[in-house]
């Protein structure tokens, strides 16, 4: 994970009346594709007060991370490694917040679909459940007017090396409400390739 990706994330978290330290402490939260757990092991350095972390990733990945990871500091301030799938929310561990960088951006709008609906299952015992999606987000096209965009520039390289692309924000709210969330916020980071979907339960 890119380190400078991770510290404009916090950052922008800082200052985030839904993401800060009062609104995340003693919450559960779970990096879905978090690879070796780099985020949420810089998300409790910065916010010592957040509940237990997890990172879950696929087993391969999860077994590379384990065998390669030092445990030589073995305490709760470490996240727990977790083997799953985001389409199985019986591999998600129960939480609070569930933040995924850069994984979604690559699955059509039907597997978001389905990974949202996932997240929804995960998050069903919290009161205030959240997703938060880490990756750049377009402005709408009527908010462009032909000028120029950084996101956009990026999301043109994301298509040409064969990924799927980014959305907007548009794009995100209408996924949102097929998964029942309601797309809170978009946060701005100072990084160009990430900001912050901010998706919250929808009411019942």
């Amino acid at each position: 994970a890119s380190t400078k990706e991770i510290t404009s994330i916090l950052g922008a978290m800082e200052q985030s009346t839904s993401l800060n330290e009062a609104a995340l402490a003693e919450k559960v939260v779970v990096d879905v594709g978090g690879g070796y757990g780099d985020f949420v092991t810089a998300l409790k350095e910065s916010i010592p007060a957040v509940g237990k972390c997890y990172c879950l990733d696929l087993p391969d990945v999860i077994a590379d991370a384990t065998a390669t990871l030092s445990t030589s500091n073995n305490d709760d301030d470490n996240p727990t490694l977790v083997a799953g799938n985001m389409f199985d929310p019986a591999t998600i561990p129960p939480c609070d917040v569930i933040f995924t960088k850069h994984v979604l951006c690559d699955f059509s709008d039907e597997d978001v679909v389905q990974a949202l609906l996932s997240f929804r299952k995960a998050l069903a015992d919290s009161n205030e459940g959240k997703v938060v999606i880490m990756d750049a987000v377009l402005p709408n096209g009527d908010d462009l007017n032909g000028r120029w965009n950084a996101a956009v520039s990026f999301d043109v390289l994301l298509m040409l090396s064969g990924r799927r692309g980014e959305r907007s924000r548009l794009e995100w709210s209408n996924l949102a409400k097929k998964a029942g969330f309601v797309l809170d916020t978009v946060l701005a980071t100072t990084a160009v390739t990430v900001d912050l979907a901010v998706f919250s339960l929808e009411s019942s």
